[in-house]
């Protein structure tokens, strides 16, 4: 148990690095970028769209860096904005556009085999277990963040 912070630090980030290549090389294959995997699952999912705050709070990203994604994604042709403002985006909600749907229904089919094979050889209770556990450990680090301000 001495190397606990040791083992659990390397296996996060080595978890992280895995997910942030899988990402790069899978996002490669759709002509978008790995940042913008994640905006294109969550905005697939939220068919009335989101505004950019909670686009940002779902993807544990700053509202700026997902602000430009969308914008990035918008000259795609992926996102379109609604809203009554036309000039200014605050409140409005971003949303997939036909193509954006196609290109997000691709994406969601190898995320889909992806973690099949992450999830290899194991149980269905061996998953639940891992999940509730990291989930648990993620609230003690908030706490911890909060106690510490």
């Amino acid at each position: 148990m001495e190397d606990v912070f040791e083992n659990f630090t390397a296996s996060v980030t080595r978890a992280y690095k895995y997910i942030s290549q899988i990402k790069k090389h899978e996002s490669l294959t759709f002509g978008i970028k790995g940042i913008h995997v994640m905006s294109m699952i969550y905005l697939n999912k939220y068919k009335d769209g989101l505004t950019v705050s909670e686009l940002a709070s779902f993807c544990l990203e700053d509202k700026a860096a997902v602000s430009r994604n969308l914008d990035s994604l918008e000259d795609m042709g992926y996102v379109r904005f609604t809203g009554s403002d036309a000039g200014k985006r605050r409140g409005r909600r971003a949303v997939l556009t036909l193509e954006g749907r196609k290109k997000a229904e691709e994406i969601d089919k190898v995320v889909e085999s992806i973690v099949g094979k992450i999830r290899d050889g194991l149980t269905d209770q061996e998953e639940m277990i891992f999940y509730k556990v990291f989930s648990r450990i993620n609230d003690n680090f908030s706490k911890y963040m909060k106690d510490i301000g």
